[in-house]
């Protein structure tokens, strides 16, 4: 079914999910619409699936960061910093896509069904893990300087603050206005530039 996860993703980034059809991602995947719902059995089903495949990729995409040669060598702070900046430079690249995530969480709701936004709060909060692993070596290497301690229930709730700016911006490039993009654009690098000092414990967390 992966070339139905993928017709369906490109459809429902090019139109709005709700003028997708089920005929529609069938000949884009190149199968007959009953395989599909002798599959899935509901549009909704579908729509499911498809949002928990692109969070899995996605989310992947970004911990891959962690995995290069080129990220291990960098210090504690500058590990921090290149996750954060690498999280946000997903979001121009695949802003339709991450629009129609969120288009199909609204179809979904309206349908009457639970959205899997547990799975999406699992998801996020697997991306601690390499982050309170970057402070601490930060702090180890010198580059981190935390008065209060390493919290990791401040690093979950930056990383809750994170997911927001990602869907917010998202929205805004979709929108096409380019003077809330320019805005939410220094609101990022203002965002980099305040993460970097609460490392170097020039503003207390």
């Amino acid at each position: 079914m992966e070339k139905v996860f993928k017709a369906a993703i490109t459809l429902f980034s090019k139109q709005n999910v709700t003028n997708t059809t089920l005929q529609m991602i069938a000949d884009e995947a190149g199968v007959s619409t009953r395989s599909i719902v002798n599959y899935f059995n509901t549009r909704e089903n579908l729509l499911l699936a498809t949002h928990q495949r692109y969070v899995e990729y996605a989310f992947g995409e970004i911990r891959k960061l962690c995995e290069t040669e080129e990220y291990q060598k960098l210090s504690g702070r500058e590990q921090v910093l290149a996750f954060t900046r690498h999280i946000l430079e997903f979001v121009p690249k695949y802003y339709n896509h991450i629009y129609a995530m969120k288009e199909i969480v609204i179809a979904v709701s309206a349908a009457g069904i639970a959205s899997d936004e547990k799975f999406i709060n699992e998801c996020v909060m697997s991306l601690s893990k390499p982050v309170v692993e970057s402070m601490k070596k930060g702090m180890k290497d010198g580059s981190v300087n935390l008065p209060n301690g390493l919290n990791e229930n401040n690093i979950k709730m930056f990383l809750v603050v994170l997911r927001g700016i990602f869907e917010e911006y998202a929205e805004i490039l979709k929108s096409k206005n380019e003077e809330a993009i320019k805005t939410v654009s220094s609101a990022i690098e203002t965002l980099y530039a305040y993460l970097d000092a609460i490392l170097k414990g020039i503003i207390k967390e």
